[in-house]
């Protein structure tokens, strides 16, 4: 198929990547450089914006929060602690677990 060069106005094929006449560049093609630089910058927009979607869900407190109920409930089955030192952890445990649930909505 056959376009109409924007510069000198004469026809030339539309797989050139310029015009044989005067040598202004297709609109309709692109240079593998700019396949490459299009495809790079998608990465980069798609990469940050990852990286602001997950700093947006990642509370860091809330992290601290869940690690410190998994090592209490660590101790509480801590087979070499006696029953009264495990009654504790358990009481402990419970009540920064019903802290966790009541600041953030959801089980640890």
């Amino acid at each position: 198929m056959m376009i109409v060069c924007s510069e000198c106005k004469k026809e030339y094929s539309d797989q050139s990547k310029t015009c044989v006449h005067c040598g202004a560049r297709n609109p309709n093609k692109m240079s593998v450089a700019g396949m490459f630089g299009v495809v790079l910058l998608f990465a980069v927009g798609l990469f940050v914006v990852l990286i602001v979607i997950g700093n947006m869900l990642y509370d860091p407190k809330e992290h601290s929060a869940q690690l410190a109920v998994e090592e209490c409930r660590k101790a509480e089955n801590d087979g070499l602690l006696s029953i009264d030192a495990r009654r504790l952890a358990r009481g402990a445990c419970n009540l920064l677990e019903q802290e966790y649930k009541n600041k953030y909505g959801r089980a640890p």
